[in-house]
């Protein structure tokens, strides 16, 4: 069991519930599978060590269910019931403010799970489902009460710096850099300025005296 999401759950629902969104049991689960699938992307592992499945409503892992409960009757999660009584569904909030940046060694694993809550925390669970359905690797490519597949996530590519082209022709180019070697030839050639010479105060009897009158006042 990885330890680790006793703290990452309620450190989400913290988040979501601070950024005027509202958490749910299922769109938890979406949300930590949308994680899934970004950290693996980065790390070729997932992050909850979940063994998900494409259920009911899309990705479901039954690990998920039992940490849950545990959360909420140890009181780290708090269950309140909808205002409305048409709609028979508990909203999670947590008993205090949960941080998930002290289970990350580096940024990078962090920003993916920074990444899925920027662009879902107000997001309704409906939202989330329709993009978990059709928009990540593992659902496109799986097969229903079947386990999802994660190696179908293509490896992130590390970004390569390449200077923007400045839009000059060869031509051009070769032009400035001829320009530019005639400028610094003449700059080597051209006499060099003479040192700075520093010319010595001359004091005149006036000044002595001001001096001496500061002298015999202190």
């Amino acid at each position: 069991m990885n330890l680790q999401l006793r703290q990452l759950i309620p450190a989400m629902v913290t988040y979501v519930n601070d950024h005027g969104g509202y958490v749910t049991k299922t769109k938890l689960l979406k949300l930590l599978y949308l994680f899934d699938v970004e950290y693996y992307r980065r790390n070729r592992r997932t992050f909850t060590d979940f063994t998900w499945k494409f259920f009911h409503l899309g990705p479901w892992a039954r690990e998920f269910d039992p940490i849950l409960d545990e959360l909420v009757s140890a009181g780290v999660l708090l269950e309140s019931q909808s205002a409305r009584p048409e709609y028979d569904t508990k909203f999670l909030k947590t008993e205090s403010p949960q941080d998930f940046s002290p289970l990350f060694s580096n940024f990078h694993d962090e920003s993916a799970l920074r990444t899925v809550l920027g662009n879902w925390a107000e997001s309704t669970t409906g939202e989330i489902l329709d993009y978990v359905y059709f928009r990540t690797e593992p659902m496109e490519h799986g097969i229903r009460n079947e386990p999802l597949d994660f190696s179908v996530i293509p490896e992130e590519q590390p970004e390569t710096y390449t200077r923007p082209a400045s839009g000059a022709s060869p031509k051009q180019i070769a032009k400035m850099k001829e320009e530019f070697a005639s400028r610094l030839d003449a700059l080597r050639q051209s006499p060099q300025p003479k040192p700075f010479g520093f010319t010595p105060p001359t004091y005149d009897e006036e000044f002595r005296e001001a001096v001496a009158k500061l002298d015999a006042s202190e």
